[in-house]
């Protein structure tokens, strides 16, 4: 058995996180954004563009030694499967080394780009996360996943679009998770 496949490796708490009787723990996604890693780029960029100002902003928020370094590893998981669902969310992510807690960052698009991996579906937003590269932080990230997926829908996805900027898109973002 895999180490990821042990179901007896409790998660690592996180900002935000509320417990549930009947659930595994809902991670919050507001309070792992701020108005710095909420980002509205410029139009006529691709992907890969949108990804690096992304992994940027993330990494002057959280001190990373090495931003370069940090991206080229999520080109590398980008090369794999997509990461675009059918809402125009981009959900790429990467484990990284030497962090102890989820780092995130959102780049809401004013205009879709193409997904290179998949042109038939148009990006909206991107949702950056990092999380630790440590057994006992896979559970997170796997509810980190499931809790970006089922919060940005398309409804949210178009909300956050019109959002004159950072503030109002987080305002949102908190709104929608209750």
């Amino acid at each position: 058995m895999a180490w990821f496949q042990k179901d007896d490796v409790p998660a690592t708490p996180v900002p935000g996180a509320t417990p549930s009787a009947a659930a595994p723990k809902a991670v919050k996604i507001g309070p792992l954004l701020s108005e710095a890693t909420v980002l509205f780029p410029a139009g006529g960029l691709d992907k890969a563009a949108v990804l690096e100002q992304l992994v940027r902003a993330v990494a002057a928020k959280a001190g990373l030694a090495d931003p370069g370094a940090v991206l080229a590893k999520v080109l590398e998981r980008e090369q794999g499967i997509s990461t675009t669902l059918d809402t125009g969310l981009s959900l790429p992510h990467a484990r990284l080394v030497g962090i102890d807690g989820i780092l995130a960052g959102l780049a809401v698009l004013k205009a879709p780009l193409v997904d290179p991996k998949q042109p038939e579906l148009s990006i909206r937003a991107v949702f950056l996360f990092f999380s630790p590269d440590k057994r006992e932080a896979f559970p997170l990230h796997l509810q980190l996943l499931r809790g970006v997926a089922s919060l940005f829908q398309a409804p949210l996805i178009e909300r956050l679009s019109a959002s004159p900027g950072p503030a109002d898109a987080l305002a949102l973002i908190r709104h929608s998770e209750g």
